[in-house]
């Protein structure tokens, strides 16, 4: 690709960023201020300053604005996790893979408690981000399915892997928030993860022997 086309098109690549993100700002904010039911499309397009056909090039709803759930995430995972080493096992895998997603999105704790908060308060919130979550299970479960050479239609394992340590990640979460942020998240992941690999390893030395 010649640079100038490069340029052009990495311009353009930051701009709708800016403006997805732009939009996600607005609605985040007048959500967490008025409550779900009382924001509505074209007030999200007036506090980002867009025409409100701008928002519907970007999401599907307002809930999806709120949530800002990126469309590359899932395949962003499924290659990480594809990526870790060979010998590593799954659950080790799918644990270093998603604490590291999760840190990235807790880095800063501020938002990250006010986006907690407002998906607490919000069902339909929750309804979002479970979509958003579902997503990337089904990412992460056909990766698990490569790694251990295990088609999932004939194995349950990938699902029940996946589904398990999504389930760690969300307990930390939670007891992040719960602690007001006050313990280190690394060291909650670490805890969840502990527990979990405990109580998985009877089912892994099963299917070892």
């Amino acid at each position: 690709m010649p640079v100038a086309t490069a340029v052009v098109a990495s311009h353009r690549v930051r701009k709708k960023q800016a403006t997805r993100q732009a939009i996600h700002e607005a609605a985040f904010d007048l959500v967490d201020a008025c409550g779900l039911s009382q924001v509505t499309i074209e007030a999200i397009s007036e506090k980002a300053g867009l025409a409100p056909r701008t928002f519907w090039s970007y999401f599907a709803s307002k809930e999806d604005a709120v949530v800002n759930h990126d469309p590359t995430r899932p395949e962003a995972l499924r290659a990480a996790l594809l990526a870790r080493p060979a010998g590593e096992d799954p659950l080790t895998a799918l644990r270093r893979v998603l604490e590291q997603e999760m840190i990235e999105r807790n880095r800063d704790p501020e938002p990250a408690t006010r986006r907690h908060q407002l998906v607490q308060r919000e069902p339909q919130l929750m309804a979002a981000v479970a979509a958003a979550y579902d997503e990337m299970a089904r990412a992460l479960v056909e990766a698990v399915a490569q790694r251990i050479g295990s088609p999932r239609e004939k194995d349950m394992l990938p699902e029940v892997l996946v589904a398990a340590a999504f389930g760690a990640c969300r307990v930390a979460q939670q007891r992040w928030a719960d602690s007001r942020c006050q313990r280190p998240f690394p060291e909650l992941i670490d805890e969840a993860f502990a527990q979990l690999a405990q109580a998985l390893a009877p089912l892994v030395k099963e299917r070892q022997t």
